[in-house]
């Protein structure tokens, strides 16, 4: 994370770093960015980036963080609206996060934070690491509507979830297929998952 010299900044130096951080990891793969690109654009010395963060990794993991807690707060808001039924919900986290204004975030920064989110396996829904104090989303859901024998059943029901939402919206940000392509994949998985393949 950030060092406290970074969260001390000017509010306009900070939103200028940000911006530079999310114009460049925007570009190209997280592996492909630069620092220099970064200090240049945000018009700070080397050094100051070091002051900041610990190097390129920890600037990532920074926009990251800052990615999951509005990702988690927007799942909430599905949550809460469709009364606990995480299908609605996946629906609704899709749509927001195939929509063109996704808060402050670059549609080409989403696509590169969630393909690192894959690498790294991590559950959206529960990722205790980056939500810290969060309250834990899995409270949310109607777990009346679903056949849990365990909360261990809920965990890995929502890993499913988690990679199913996920990977639909990453094939329309690759423009592979167009939004609404995805949308009835999506509701067609979900379907399948709801409605179980055992006879």
């Amino acid at each position: 994370m950030p060092t406290k010299t970074f969260f001390n900044l000017r509010e306009e130096k900070r939103q200028r770093i940000e911006k530079a951080l999310i114009n460049e990891f925007s570009k190209s793969s997280f592996e492909q960015a630069s620092i220099t690109n970064i200090i240049k654009e945000a018009n700070i010395p080397r050094g100051s980036f070091y002051q900041y963060f610990v190097d390129k990794k920890d600037a990532i993991k920074y926009l990251i963080e800052k990615f999951v807690l509005s990702d988690h707060e927007r799942i909430y808001q599905c949550l809460v609206e469709t009364k606990g039924d995480i299908f609605d919900a996946a629906v609704r986290v899709y749509d927001y996060r195939t929509s063109n204004a996704i808060l402050n975030f670059d549609i080409k920064l989403v696509k590169n934070i969630l393909e690192e989110l894959r690498k790294n396996n991590i559950n959206i829904f529960e990722n205790k690491d980056i939500l810290k104090n969060e309250k834990s989303l899995m409270e949310f859901i109607d777990k009346d509507k679903l056949n849990l024998k365990s909360d261990k059943d809920l965990y890995y029901f929502m890993r499913i979830i988690t990679a199913i939402i996920r990977s639909v919206t990453m094939e329309v940000l690759s423009e592979r297929i167009s939004k609404e392509e995805g949308k009835e994949i999506l509701e067609k998985e979900l379907e399948i998952l709801k409605n179980g393949m055992e006879k």
